[in-house]
C-alpha cells in the first residue's frame, strides 16, 4: 500500500510539473508575440529609439527569445526538482509515521495525499482513544487493588484475631467450635479476594486463541447446573429451566464453561433473595440463544450499558465484599465474541436478562 501511495504521488507530481511547463511555454509565447507586435508597431511609425528595449529586442529576437526559454527553463527545471525531492522526502516522512510541521504546498493538492492524510488522522484518533481507555483501565485496576489490598487485611486480622483467642484461652467446646466457624469464614472470604486479585493480575494473560470442537452446549449448561443447585437451595432460590436437547456448537469448550459459569455466578450472587432465576436454550434460525435473567434491585440501565466494560463494578458490587474484580462480564464478552457470536444485556422492571447467540455447528464450519 505504501508502495502505491508513493508511486501514484510521483506520477501525479510529474503531471501537474508538466502542466505547469506547457503553462509557462504558453505564457512565454503570449509574451514574446506581445513583444513582437509592439516592437513591430512602433517600428513603422518611427518610434522606436536605440536606447529603447524593444529596439534592442527587435534586431536580437532570436538571442532574446532564446534566453527567455532557457531561462525559464532551467528555473522550471530547478524548481521541479527542488519541489519533487521535498515532496518525495515529507511523504516518505508521512508514510514513516512521523510528525511533520507542515507539508509542501503540491502535496495538499493531491487527493491521493489527502485520503491518506485522513486515514493517518483516524489512526491518530483511534490511539489516543486507546491510550485514553488504557490510562482509565489502569486506574481502575489501581482503584480496585487498593480496595482489595484494604480488604485483604481484614479477614487476615479477624482470623489471627479468632485463632489466638483459642490459642490463648480455654474455652468451652461450643464456644471454640464457634470461634473456628467464625475464622472459617473469614478464610473463605480471604480466599475469594485472593481469586479477584489473581483474576486482575492474569487479565493480560487472557487467551486469545480457541481449540474448537463440536459442543452440545445443552449438555455443558445441565452438567453446571447441577452444581449450582445446592448453592440455590441454600440461598432459598429457585430456577426456571428450558432448555432444548442437541444445541451444537463448534467452540472451545473450557472457555464457553467459563462464560456460563459466569453469568450463573452473577445471577446467583446479585439475585434478590428468594427470587427465581431462569435460564432458556433454544434454536434460532442459524445460530444457538442462551437467555439468563434474574432478578436485581441494584442495576439500571446506565449501569446496564457499562456491564462488559473492564473494571467496571455496577451497584451493591462496587464494594469487593459483595463483587468481583469486575473482568468476568468483559472476558466473557472476548470469549463470545471470538467464537464469532453476540452477548448483550438488558434490563425491564428490576429483571436483568443476558442473551448470548452463538453460530450453530454447521453454520460455524462454513
Amino acid at each position: 500500500m505504501k508502495n502505491n501511495l508513493y508511486q501514484r504521488v510521483q506520477r501525479r507530481l510529474t503531471l501537474i510539473f508538466l502542466l505547469y511547463t506547457v503553462l509557462v511555454t504558453f505564457v512565454l509565447l503570449l509574451i514574446i508575440a506581445i513583444l513582437f507586435y509592439r516592437s513591430s508597431f512602433l517600428a513603422s511609425m518611427g518610434a522606436l529609439k536605440e536606447s529603447d528595449f524593444l529596439y534592442f529586442y527587435r534586431y536580437h529576437t532570436w538571442e532574446m527569445n532564446t534566453f527567455l526559454f532557457a531561462g525559464s527553463y532551467i528555473f522550471m527545471l530547478f524548481f521541479f526538482l527542488h519541489s519533487f525531492f521535498k515532496c518525495m522526502d515529507a511523504l516518505v516522512i508521512f508514510m514513516q509515521g512521523k510528525e511533520l510541521d507542515s507539508y509542501p504546498i503540491f502535496l495538499k493538492y493531491i487527493p491521493e495525499f489527502q485520503e491518506a492524510l485522513k486515514k493517518i488522522e483516524q489512526m491518530k484518533e483511534k490511539r489516543e482513544e486507546t491510550r485514553k481507555l488504557s490510562l482509565q483501565e489502569t486506574e481502575h485496576k489501581n482503584e480496585l487493588l487498593m480496595y482489595l489490598a484494604h480488604d485483604l487485611k481484614t479477614p487476615l486480622t479477624s482470623m489471627i484475631g479468632y485463632i489466638n483467642h483459642i490459642l490463648d484461652h480455654k474455652l468451652e467446646k461450643e464456644e471454640e467450635k464457634k470461634a473456628i466457624l467464625i475464622a472459617s469464614e473469614k478464610a473463605r472470604r480471604l480466599d475469594t479476594l485472593i481469586d479477584e486479585f489473581s483474576e486482575m493480575l492474569r487479565y493480560d494473560d487472557r487467551v486469545e486463541h480457541l481449540e474448537n470442537s463440536e459442543i452440545d452446549v445443552s449438555v455443558l449448561l445441565k452438567q453446571q447446573l447441577t452444581g449450582f443447585y445446592p448453592l440455590l437451595e441454600q440461598n432459598h432460590m429457585t430456577l426456571q429451566e428450558n432448555i432444548e436437547d442437541d444445541l451444537m456448537v463448534y467452540g472451545d469448550y473450557d472457555k464457553l464453561q467459563r462464560v456460563f459459569d459466569n453469568l450463573l455466578r452473577n445471577a446467583l450472587n446479585y439475585s434478590t433473595p428468594s427470587s427465581i432465576i431462569s435460564i432458556c436454550g433454544k434454536k434460532q434460525e442459524e445460530k444457538i440463544c442462551i437467555t439468563l435473567s434474574n432478578q436485581s434491585e441494584d442495576l439500571n440501565q446506565e449501569s446496564v450499558l457499562h456491564l462488559f466494560d473492564k473494571f467496571y463494578r455496577a451497584g451493591s458490587a462496587r464494594t469487593s465484599s459483595s463483587g468481583g474484580a469486575g473482568l468476568g462480564l468483559a472476558i466473557a464478552k472476548e470469549i463470545i465474541t471470538l467464537h464469532k457470536g453476540t452477548i448483550e444485556a438488558s434490563i425491564k422492571d428490576d429483571r436483568i436478562t443476558f442473551v448470548i447467540c452463538l453460530p450453530n455447528k454447521e453454520e460455524e464450519k462454513l
